[in-house]
């Protein structure tokens, strides 16, 4: 069996609270592999958080290889929590967190080896309610038959609150489940989907998605918590085996003022919150304590926007005896990057460092609001490669609003100077890594109005790039942009879409994030035996005046400003410069 560690529990910091001492039992599930799974911080801090409620138990589960999926189905054996190895079905509560699109056949797999039933309606009062949460859920409908309750925004308020009703009502007479999913429908940030009917017209468009109870909301709004209020984990389970991300982590920021236009995150994760330096420092001090882990990211948006970063840095290194701690941050903006940050994380350097410009010309930079110049990128790769980094990595999208094949050729052009650069600074040891992704439009931004761009044209693009960098010293990394369809199509699709799911699924689908289970043929039969059109849902441009599937949820921004940067973006696309200030926007994008 591959990877058999997946499987065993028994990782250190895991809970092993008594089973039946706890009110009420919940599971949180990634629908993605083990290791993927333990590296999203998501799941370890609502581990923890529950863990530490005196009647509540959380454990965990993970959407398992095909191979062991087929065992437990040739066994009879229903998939089960790590720690107490029960099955889910024994449990009060699932928690699935997706917070990427493609996870969506995952709940299925998962849920089906649970022996749970998987669409809502046919659950009945001994199965456990099933929640929903994570950033692709921000559109709900393409899932919203799967799931009893969702959860739109941050965890940490709500999932106790969920869990405190759920031992209130489980079991209290016939019918307590419909009592108990009315009474969370009203609580600000639970959708509970059964509750709300989607409208159609004869044209195949959406005109409204309405609640078919009263006394539910007609817009459920999106909450967001305190940060400083929730310092979790600081006793992370560490993986019995290597993971995506084998450190530690600790958030400092929660959102970002930029406001990229193809940015979800940037839009939804409002209004931003910063974590006071000295939490920081307790929770560093905390989780390498608990761990034992050598490895340190300060995990954000832009982590190089966090005020006095530098110095958040070196006091933590201070406050540690371990002279080999590595601490890093992801990917930084380019005008972020400064003296101070590169020699406060030179003592980690490994080799690499990443930044993100998205787009190679200035023009498709202010058309996506990226503010950033040339001139900017090469002085701050200067820096890195003088601090003594030897890779410097490059991330850009293709297929982007108004971008054309003069703008990717500049990708090239531009990897080639940055390589210079490096050249003339770290000599033959200089290297450029160039990851290229295929632009997918997210609900609740600008660019939601715009298409994806056509297969033909992406492989076109990637094939340009392919040619034009063949310099050894330079690797280029791209996606396939059938697998970025599929996301489209689950990004902005409607509940019709949740017919397309199931159907991949029961033909096969599992892991779609993962190359060598992702199979497009599977999706396309799929989307043509539902009668879910892909080309209508990825491939068109948007009136105005479209109703949205995910409308009826509110992310704080309102429509309105996200169309007035999408007219923005269409005049910055011609040469017509409209650059706010950061004040500005701010003001402009209330949280």
């Amino acid at each position: 069996m591959r990877r058999p560690a997946h499987y065993a529990g028994g990782e250190w910091n895991a809970r092993y609270k008594p089973w039946e001492g706890a009110d009420v039992k919940l599971c949180m599930i990634f629908p993605d592999s083990y290791e993927i799974g333990m590296s999203n911080l998501g799941i370890q801090i609502l581990y923890e958080l529950v863990n530490e409620l005196p009647r509540f138990l959380c454990d965990r589960a993970f959407c398992p290889w095909p191979d062991m999926a087929d065992a437990l189905r040739e066994a009879d054996t229903p998939l089960f929590g790590l720690d107490s190895r029960r099955p889910l079905s024994q449990f009060d509560m699932l928690g699935f967190t997706l917070p990427y699109e493609m996870g969506a056949t995952g709940v299925l797999e998962v849920l089906d080896l649970g022996k749970i039933p998987l669409d809502s309606v046919d659950r009945g009062e001994r199965d456990p309610i099933v929640v929903g949460g994570g950033a692709s859920l921000v559109n709900p409908e393409p899932m919203a038959d799967f799931f009893d309750v969702i959860v739109i925004g941050e965890g940490e308020e709500i999932l106790p609150q969920l869990m405190r009703t759920l031992a209130k009502w489980k079991g209290v007479g016939e019918g307590w489940r419909a009592r108990y999913l009315k009474e969370v429908a009203g609580y600000e940030g639970v959708y509970v989907p059964r509750l709300y009917e989607p409208r159609y017209t004869a044209d195949y468009s959406l005109t409204a998605t309405e609640p078919v109870d009263a006394a539910v909301p007609a817009e459920i709004r999106r909450i967001h918590v305190d940060i400083n209020e929730y310092l979790y984990p600081k006793m992370p389970v560490v993986a019995s085996t290597e993971t995506v991300f084998d450190r530690a982590s600790i958030e400092i920021h929660r959102g970002c003022m930029r406001g990229c236009r193809f940015c979800q995150a940037g839009y939804i994760d409002r209004p931003v919150r910063s974590r006071d330096p000295e939490k920081v420092k307790e929770m560093a001090d905390a989780i390498i304590k608990a761990t034992g882990h050598r490895d340190l990211t300060m995990l954000s948006l832009s982590a190089a926007d966090y005020r006095d970063i530098h110095t958040l840095i070196g006091d933590i290194r201070e406050q540690q005896s371990d002279e080999r701690l590595s601490i890093n941050i992801p990917s930084t903006r380019v005008d972020a990057f400064n003296v101070g940050l590169a020699e406060a994380l030179a003592p980690s350097r490994k080799g690499s460092m990443t930044f993100a410009p998205e787009a190679a010309t200035e023009r498709m930079r202010e058309v996506i609001q990226k503010g950033v110049s040339e001139e900017e990128l090469l002085r701050t790769v200067e820096l890195a490669y003088s601090q003594g980094w030897h890779t410097v990595k490059l991330y850009f999208m293709i297929g982007l609003p108004t971008e054309t094949l003069e703008d990717v050729k500049h990708i090239a052009r531009l990897a080639k100077r940055v390589l210079d650069v490096g050249r003339r600074l770290r000599g033959g040891r200089a290297k450029v890594r160039v990851g290229v992704s295929t632009f997918v439009p997210k609900a609740h931004t600008p660019f939601q109005w715009f298409p994806q761009d056509s297969k033909e044209s992406i492989l076109e693009k990637q094939a340009l790039l392919k040619s034009s960098l063949r310099d050894r010293s330079i690797k280029l990394n791209w996606n396939d942009p059938d697998n970025s369809a599929v996301e489209a199509l689950l990004s902005l699709g409607d509940r019709r879409v949740g017919r397309a799911i199931r159907r991949a699924w029961e033909l096969g689908s599992r892991l779609d994030s993962w190359n060598e289970w992702f199979d497009f043929a599977r999706w396309e039969r799929a989307c043509r035996e539902t009668g879910v059109d892909l080309d209508w849902f990825v491939h068109r441009d948007r009136p105005a005046n479209e109703v949205f599937p995910w409308d009826h949820i509110s992310i704080h921004t309102k429509r309105w400003v996200l169309r007035w940067e999408y007219e923005r973006a269409l005049r910055a696309a011609k040469g017509i410069s409209e650059r706010l200030s950061t004040a500005s926007f701010r003001a402009a994008c209330p949280a």
